[in-house]
Formats: structure tokens, sequence, C-alpha cells
């Protein structure tokens, strides 16, 4: 080797294998991993379907525009956690004490949340505060899924992926389904001490601080060539779209099944519930039957990743409000005649009267739209989650990969707050015809990214998987094989 030419010549594989050391899965730390993340989704969804009729509960003048604040700073404070928790990780080339850190914020936020009625915090300003301060604890899945990574070997990478999003999946469904068991309590609920009662709302807090009691270095690296930033920042981009159109469904969820199919705040609480529990089985079943079987590794990851995007896409296709469906939505009624007696109704389903955009749209169908957020977004979102993520890892390399998770991950905070402080706003002023309009251009997008860029989509190649004749710069110089 000459330092004039600053080369690094790479030796036959035979002269090599005496210092290779064969890398091995560490399967009891990512059960571990999954585990966590098991305890980080229930924390997330749990408030799906009950945190908005909450809001109006407590608040009949809130609007759909401050519900969307709300949902957006839980995604605020994650993404500003996400390369704090990264970078703390690996500076200490530990996750022990930053993911311990990560489950008090999000016990300490589920509080704040049950204190709002006891002191008669402002309902408003009380959610934003507990939204944020979770947030800012749900941020040490980016150490998490960096770990999942770094310690399973390249054969072993899609069942450690989809270990790890499994938990997450599991969350996921666990999360609605705690939420349909505090259904029966209804409104008020069971008044336990001073203005504190256990109802259907706040027991998605209580459960939450549950969860958070209960929950209470590996390195592989290599002199590597630069990754392909172009396909970096597709899987970055599909990150953001995958996660924009599904925070936005989270978010819009509730008012849009409460407007266009005039569901009662309880009744939009179990049935969003029962939705959410479908959409986490699809995924459950698919991580599951990978994590057994590992059939990922024979799928073309490139392919399916596409295949899951134009899922999201048909599913726009299918719930979006045509010009050429009959019937229009129902505007909501302060009285009723009973008797022949004018009587308040004390709960107005349907449409707002200050909706204009009501009486133009046409209501979708209930069973589409139920069927289709279950079947094709809960297919789409874990085949995204596994063939995404292991093309993503391929690209950049068998590097130290916790700074890239972060950034990928940060995409999807992103999305999360940004999807519901623009969604929910549109939905006020147009219904659900603009977010569909987005994030239909935006999923097909995304799907010919993927065609365009199909060949640059690949894994990363190093010294040991060259050719002869094949050469890259690093930072040490130039790598030839011979």
């Amino acid at each position: 080797m000459s330092d004039s030419t600053s080369s690094t010549r790479v030796l036959h594989d035979k002269e090599k294998k005496a210092d290779v050391i064969t890398p091995k899965t560490e399967w009891a730390s990512l059960w571990i991993s999954g585990i966590i993340q098991f305890f980080c989704a229930i924390q997330f969804t749990i408030y799906f379907s009950s945190l908005w009729p909450y809001l109006q509960q407590l608040d009949p003048a809130s609007t759909e525009s401050q519900f969307g604040h709300i949902t957006a700073i839980y995604s605020l404070g994650q993404g500003s956690s996400l390369m704090v928790y990264g970078i703390w990780s690996k500076k200490a080339q530990n996750t022990s004490l930053p993911v311990l850190t990560g489950i008090f914020m999000m016990a300490l936020g589920n509080a704040v949340y049950l204190l709002i009625p006891i002191f008669g915090i402002q309902p408003y300003a009380g959610m934003m505060a507990s939204r944020l301060i979770m947030g800012l604890g749900a941020g040490i899945i980016s150490p998490l899924r960096a770990y999942a990574i770094q310690a399973s070997t390249k054969d072993d990478r899609s069942r450690a992926i989809s270990l790890n999003t499994g938990g997450f999946c599991l969350g996921l469904l666990a999360g609605p389904a705690l939420q349909i068991l505090f259904t029966p309590l209804g409104y008020p609920g069971i008044r336990l001490f001073w203005n504190f009662s256990a109802n259907i709302y706040t027991g998605p807090a209580i459960m939450g601080i549950l969860v958070n009691l209960f929950s209470a270095e590996h390195e592989r690296f290599f002199a590597l060539p630069k990754y392909d930033i172009i396909g970096a920042l597709i899987c970055i981009f599909s990150r953001f779209v995958q996660m924009f159109v599904i925070t936005n469904l989270e978010t819009i969820g509730s008012p849009l099944t409460m407007t266009v199919f005039a569901w009662t705040r309880e009744k939009a609480v179990y049935y969003n519930s029962m939705m959410h529990i479908g959409f986490g089985l699809i995924g459950l079943v698919y991580y599951g039957a990978n994590t057994i079987w590992d059939f990922s590794k024979h799928l073309n990851h490139r392919l399916w990743t596409i295949y899951g995007v134009l899922l999201v896409t048909l599913f726009h296709l299918l719930t979006y409000p045509w010009w050429f469906l009959p019937g229009s939505i129902q505007y909501q009624k302060e009285y009723d005649l009973v008797n022949g007696t004018l009587v308040k109704i004390t709960e107005p389903v349907g449409c707002r009267p200050t909706f204009d955009w009501c009486a133009t749209t046409p209501p979708i169908n209930v069973y589409v739209y139920v069927f289709s957020y279950i079947f094709l977004i809960g297919l789409a979102f874990p085949i995204i989650n596994v063939t995404m993520t292991v093309v993503y890892s391929d690209v950049i390399g068998p590097r130290d990969q916790g700074t890239m998770q972060g950034i990928i991950l940060l995409a999807g905070s992103m999305a999360r707050l940004m999807g519901p402080l623009f969604v929910a706003s549109f939905f006020e002023s147009s219904g659900m015809k603009l977010p569909w309009i987005i994030e239909i251009a935006m999923s097909i997008g995304c799907a010919m990214l993927w065609i365009i860029y199909y060949k640059r989509m690949v894994p990363l190649k190093h010294g040991n998987e060259l050719k002869a004749g094949d050469h890259y710069k690093n930072k040490f110089g130039k790598v030839e094989r011979f």
C-alpha cells in the first residue's frame, strides 16, 4: 500500500478468513426491545378514538383545528427528542438510561392528562401539555429501532425488523382494545375522589400510567463506501408519506365518522376503536408470520414496497366522495319533534351547520370505508414497515445506523406534526376532498420514485462483496479488489 496513492488493497478472501468473526443475531435483547415498543404503542393508540370526543365534552366550543394542534404536538415532542435519544445512547454506548427516561416522561404526560378535570385546567392547554410530554418520551423508539438493525445479521434482518415493529403493532392493537374496556363506564363514570372520575375518557390515561410502571454495545462496523444518497432520500420520503397518511386518518377519523356517518361520541369511540383493532390484527398476523417463518427474505423488498404504497392509493380512490355517489351528508338538528313538541337534542349528530361543504359532498359508504381501512391500510402499513426498512438499512450498509435511523424516524414525526395541522384545517373548510387529493398525489408520487430509481434501491457493496476489478472510495482512500 502506498501513502502517495492513498490506496487500500483488499486481499483474497482466503487470506482474511482467519480474521473473520461470524456475527450472530442477539434475539434475547431484540425481544426485550420489542416488548418496550409494545408499551410505547399502547400509549399512542389508546387515545385515538376518545381524545376528540373528550375535548368536546370538556369544551363544546373546541374546534377540529384545535384537535389538530393537540394531535400534532405529540409528534413535535417526539421529533424533538428522537435525535437526542439516538445521540445519547450512541455516546453512552448503552440504551438503558435513555429508554428509562422516555418511559418516565410518558408516565408524566399521562398524569397531566388526568389532572385536567381535577384542577379545572383549560382543556386545550392541558391536552397540549400532556401530549407534548408524552411525545418527548416517545422518542426512545429511535435507539430501539437502530438496535434492531445493528443487533441482527443481514440474513436475520427482516425477522428482526418484524419482531421490533411487531411489538409496536401489537401495541397499536392493544391500545384501542383497552379503550373499549372503558366504554361501559360512560361519562361522567365512577367518581373515585374529589373531582376525579374513572370514565370512558380518563381510562386511557390511567392505563398509560400502569403500563409505564410495568415497563419500568453492539458494533459491527467496517470502512465502507458512501451510500447512495438518492436511495436513502427516497426511503426517507416514503416514511414521510406513510406516516402522513396514517396520521391524517387517525386525526380526522373521529370527526369524519361523526360528521359523515352521524355517529354519536360514544359510537365514534367504540367503532373507531374496533377499526384500529382490525388494522392492528392485520399487521400482527403479518409481523408474527414473518417472525416465525421469515417469508420476507424470499420477497423482492423493492417491489413489495411499491405494492404497499399502491394499496394506500387504492384506499383513497375507493373512499373518495366522487360526484356520482348518491345522497348528501346529514346536517345536525338542534331540536326534534316529539309528540308535537319541539325537544332540544342533547347531542346533535351529523354535520355542523358551519360546514358548507356538506351540502355539496356526497356521503361515502360506511362499509367501504371501514373495510378499506382495515384491510387495505392495515395490510399496506406492515408491508411498507418491513420491506422499506430492509431496503433502507441495506442501502446504508453495515455501519452504525443510529443517526440515519433517527433521521428516517424524524421524517415520520415531521409528517405526524405537519399532517394534523393542515388536514384538520382542510377538513373544516372542504371536508375530506382536499386531504384525499393530497394523499393520492403523494402516494402516487412516492410509487413513481421507487419505479424510476428501482435499480438504485439495492444493498451497499463493501470490500467483502466486491468482484475482481471493482473499487470504491472511503475516508481512508481507494479500495480495490484484485
